[in-house]
């Protein structure tokens, strides 16, 4: 939940701590190291006697993407895939060998269970866990014994996870922002894709075309292996996730 406590002024509201901080710590690297335009945070509020704590942020005057994508012409929705399609390319500039968040906190995301998984200690430990995934769906015969395993050839950069539209802005300053970081973090280049595929909440099939190449994955070879093994694993992450 997010409330608008001031004219200038936002709370967000997460489960835990962890989330919190967390996102601060996105997005303060997102406004430190890229040009990618974000809310300003102004606090962290961590209360140890409840299961709510807060990310105190800049409110930001605008419409979500989601909510004015048919109100807008053609012209501004290719120059909107454009920009965000520059914006990948800067989180995929941000690169390290270990994945997982900025704090060492768990995973989470459309490709992880919803308790959340890790930490992990290195792409190999990783890959494991999503090799287990793989294992146990095989196991339980809901997928074929020689359906492709986790693709660990990409690099692990900055990944947002959950680049929708109703996590872009356009503000009326005239800037697109995007919002929603706390999934955010280092993990193959190919999860940005995935995470985009994976919304539920918006419908639009020229969005539904631009995705892979606002993701840089515009090969329809590799979409197919990304989408079969997101199959692959899907009963593993939800049914057989105590396995």
């Amino acid at each position: 939940m997010v409330y608008k406590v001031s004219p200038d002024t936002i709370v967000k509201a997460h489960v835990t701590a962890d989330e919190a901080i967390t996102e601060a710590l996105n997005l303060c690297m997102i406004k430190t190291m890229t040009t990618i335009p974000v809310p300003e945070v102004r606090e962290v509020v961590v209360n140890v006697e409840s299961a709510v704590n807060y990310l105190v942020m800049e409110y930001l005057d605008g419409r979500t993407l989601d909510s004015c994508w048919n109100s807008i012409t053609l012209f501004s929705k290719l120059r909107i895939a454009w920009t965000l399609r520059s914006y990948v390319a800067q989180l995929r500039s941000l690169r390290r060998t270990v994945p997982g968040t900025l704090n060492g906190t768990l995973c989470t995301g459309p490709l992880f269970t919803d308790d959340g998984a890790g930490p992990f200690v290195s792409y190999d430990d990783l890959t494991a866990w999503f090799n287990h995934k793989l294992d146990v769906s095989q196991r339980m015969n809901k997928v074929p014994l020689d359906a492709p395993r986790f693709d660990n050839l990409w690099p692990v950069v900055f990944t947002h996870q959950d680049l929708c539209p109703r996590n872009i802005l356009l503000g009326h300053d005239g800037k697109l922002y995007v919002l929603d970081w706390h999934r955010s973090g280092f993990y193959p280049a190919w999860f940005e894709y995935a995470g985009m595929v994976s919304d539920q909440h918006f419908e639009s099939p020229l969005w539904d075309l631009l995705v892979p190449w606002i993701s840089h994955t515009i090969f329809i070879r590799t979409r197919k292996r990304i989408a079969e093994y997101m199959r692959n694993i899907g009963w593993a992450l939800t049914i057989g996730v105590l396995m």
